[in-house]
C-alpha cells in the first residue's frame, strides 16, 4: 500500500472512530423523555400541541405513559400539557419498553413511532381517546380501519427462556372492517407463521410485512388496491403460488424482494394495463453471487389455479406450511 493510501485510511478510520464516540456520547446525554411544542403535526398547518419526539430507553423504562408532558425520566406529568402526538421513529428500535399506555389526548401516531421495538408487548389506549383504540393490546384508528402497530414481542414470544413461542403466537386474524395496515405494522415478525387478512382490505402499507421470514401462505384479498414498497421483502416463508386479484392497482417497489419461495405469481388482471409496478417488484435476488431470476408475471388467472398449486406442494411436504 502506497504511503497516501496509508495516509488516506488512517484518516477515515481516526473520523470514523471520532464520529461513533460522538454518537455515542450524545445517545447517553441525551434524556429518556423528550418534548417539544409544534404547530404543524402530521405536516398539517395549525395542528398544534405537545409532541413526544424522543426516547432513549434504559432498564427502567418499561412501561410508559404517554398522556401528559413529564420530566426527563417520565415522572411528574403535567396536565396543563397535554400530549398530542408521538413523533417518526421515537422509539426507534427501543429494547427494553414492554406496555405503553396512550393518553386521551393523542391525536397523532406515526406510523414509525413504535418502529422495531423488540420488547414491546401491548399497546393500550385511554377509552376516551377519540383518533386510537387497542385490541388485545394491537394498535388501531379508533374507526377501526387501520391496523397502526401489531406488537413485536406480543405474546412474550421472544422471551429467550421460551423454548417455544406459545400457539397463540403464531397466527393473528385481522379482523373485518380493516381497510389499511399501516407501514411498519409487522416489521421483522419472525414469530408469526399466517396473518390472515380481512375482506374489507384496501391497501398494505410500505415494509408492513418487511422480513417475517416465517409468515408462509398469505391471501390477498378481492378488493385490495395497492400493496406498498418492501411490504413482503424477505418474507422467505412464502411459498410457491400467489394471487394477486385484479382488484390491485399498484404495487410498489421491492414488494416481494427476495421471496425466493415464491415461484408463481397470478394475477387476476388480463394484462398490465392499469397497474403500477414498482422497480423489481418481482423476488429477484442474490445469493452467493448467483442471481436469481425473477419469476415471470401470469396473467388472467384464477384464485383457484393458485390455491391448487400450493394444495399439491402442501401435500408433497405432508401438510405442512
Amino acid at each position: 500500500m502506497k504511503t497516501w493510501q496509508k495516509v488516506t485510511f488512517v484518516t477515515v478510520l481516526v473520523v470514523f472512530i471520532a464520529a461513533s464516540v460522538i454518537i455515542s456520547f450524545v445517545s447517553m446525554a441525551r434524556a429518556p423523555f423528550e418534548y417539544e411544542y409544534q404547530t404543524d403535526i402530521g405536516g398539517v398547518a395549525g395542528n398544534e400541541g405537545w409532541v413526544l419526539f424522543g426516547f432513549n430507553g434504559n432498564t427502567q423504562t418499561k412501561d410508559i405513559y404517554i398522556d401528559y408532558v413529564r420530566d426527563e425520566n417520565g415522572n411528574n406529568p403535567d396536565e396543563s400539557k397535554p400530549v398530542s402526538a408521538i413523533g417518526r421513529f421515537t422509539f426507534n428500535t427501543d429494547e427494553y419498553v414492554e406496555t405503553v399506555y396512550i393518553g386521551k389526548d393523542v391525536k397523532y401516531i406515526d406510523e414509525t413511532s413504535f418502529f422495531y421495538c423488540k420488547m414491546l408487548k401491548s399497546i393500550e389506549v385511554d377509552k376516551d381517546n377519540q383518533y386510537y383504540t387497542s385490541v388485545d393490546g394491537v394498535l388501531y384508528t379508533k374507526d377501526m380501519k387501520t391496523l397502526v402497530v401489531y406488537p413485536y414481542n406480543k405474546y412474550d414470544a421472544h422471551n429467550e427462556e421460551l423454548e417455544t413461542p406459545p400457539e397463540e403466537a403464531l397466527a393473528y386474524t385481522i379482523p373485518e372492517g380493516v381497510e389499511r395496515i399501516a407501514s411498519c405494522a409487522f416489521y421483522k415478525n419472525n414469530i408469526l407463521t399466517e396473518v390472515k387478512l380481512p375482506s374489507t382490505l384496501k391497501e398494505i402499507g410500505d415494509m408492513a410485512f418487511f422480513k417475517c421470514e416465517f409468515m408462509s401462505l398469505v391471501t390477498l384479498p378481492d378488493g385490495l388496491l395497492k400493496i406498498g414498497s418492501d411490504s413482503f421483502s424477505y418474507c422467505q416463508g412464502m411459498k410457491q403460488a400467489l394471487y394477486i386479484p385484479d382488484s390491485v392497482k399498484e404495487i410498489g417497489d421491492y414488494a416481494f424482494y427476495s421471496c425466493s419461495n415464491l415461484k408463481e405469481f397470478y394475477m387476476g388482471a388480463e394484462s398490465a394495463e392499469g397497474i403500477t409496478l414498482g422497480e423489481n417488484w418481482l423476488p429477484k435476488n442474490i445469493k452467493k453471487a448467483v442471481v436469481n431470476v425473477a419469476p415471470e408475471e401470469q396473467y388472467g388467472k384464477t384464485r383457484a389455479e393458485a390455491d391448487q398449486i400450493n394444495a399439491t406442494v402442501l401435500a408433497e411436504e405432508g401438510g405442512e406450511k
